[in-house]
């Protein structure tokens, strides 16, 4: 067949609901508490990324450059793992993160995933359900709900190079601050995340 298979990390970027936005709402919801935002397993945990615009460029790049039959993952060059999400979270919304470390991870997942997925929704839906009403949004496509799969112990270390070799080069070869600040004001310009937070 006259494909090529593309293979993204953790999108993220402006539009994004699904990669890090999540992480950016319960942050929001954290901030919103008060309360420090702690997350399963440990720092070294892998969720390599891609921005949103790299993947629209390599989708492109690839029509005409990649070779037919041929796999390409995308990711950047930052091997993202979540110390480094947490801490770009603490500088945007000046919350204090952790973690809960890998036996204590182990031990809550091993009771049961889904009562920990269920706990966590608990926490962050209602606060976030009242925050946006409180700042005057009705409808937003943005939530903190957390399916199950997504809490597992599952890195997501993805080396994107192979594209490179095609002439593609990555324009945001890492996460910043200001790549996950230009994801909120995209929401918030369009009134789906409350203003004053960060």
């Amino acid at each position: 067949m006259n494909l090529v298979i593309v293979r993204p990390a953790i999108v993220y970027g402006p539009g994004d609901v699904l990669g890090l936005t999540p992480r950016l709402i319960c942050a929001a919801v954290y901030k919103h508490l008060n309360d420090t935002m702690e997350f399963l397993w440990d720092k070294d945990l892998k969720i390599n990324t891609v921005h949103v615009k790299d993947v629209s460029c390599a989708l492109w790049h690839l029509c005409v450059n990649g070779k037919v039959g041929e796999i390409y993952n995308l990711a950047d060059s930052g091997d993202t793992d979540q110390g480094h999400i947490n801490k770009l979270l603490e500088n945007i919304f000046k919350i204090k993160t952790s973690f809960m470390g890998y036996l204590k991870s182990k031990g809550a997942t091993t009771v049961a995933m889904k009562v920990v997925a269920e706990t966590a929704n608990e926490k962050h839906l209602k606060p976030w359900s009242d925050l946006c009403k409180a700042k005057g949004i009705t409808n937003t496509p943005l939530t903190p709900y957390l399916d199950e799969e997504l809490l597992y112990n599952n890195a997501n270390a993805v080396d994107g190079s192979k594209i490179t070799k095609t002439g593609f080069s990555y324009k945001y070869p890492a996460v910043t601050d200001e790549l996950l600040r230009e994801v909120l004001n995209h929401f918030m310009s369009l009134g789906f995340f409350p203003k004053g937070l960060i």
